[in-house]
């Protein structure tokens, strides 16, 4: 089922190459479907093409906290933080503080 979400959110995509949402989404899927490393470069490109996409940074960290890349996974916490007092997030910057913080506990 995910490999065919996958093929309709990349058939999406294509009419929609600016999409930030839909890249977000096959970022996820990739994840789901256990490739880590499409995953995580997919969620770097989109961040360097819309550093302002929030959810992305919080899933960054949470896979390169997962792959035992702690220092990767904070910087990407703190770099979502910082975003986020540029977007007036609140609450996403709390959740990306969280995270760091156990982040940091687990290392």
């Amino acid at each position: 089922m995910s490999a065919e979400r996958l093929e309709q959110l990349m058939a999406m995509l294509a009419e929609e190459p600016g999409d930030a949402f839909l890249r977000y989404a096959i970022a996820l899927e990739h994840k789901r479907l256990g490739d880590f490393t499409t995953a995580i470069g997919a969620l770097e490109a989109l961040l360097a093409d819309d550093p302002a996409h929030v959810p992305s940074y919080y899933q960054l960290a949470l896979m390169l906290g997962e792959l035992g890349r702690v220092p990767d996974a904070v910087r990407a916490c703190d770099a979502g933080a910082l975003q986020c007092l540029v977007t007036g997030d609140r609450k996403a910057r709390a959740e990306l503080l969280e995270l760091r913080r156990t982040l940091l506990d687990e290392e």
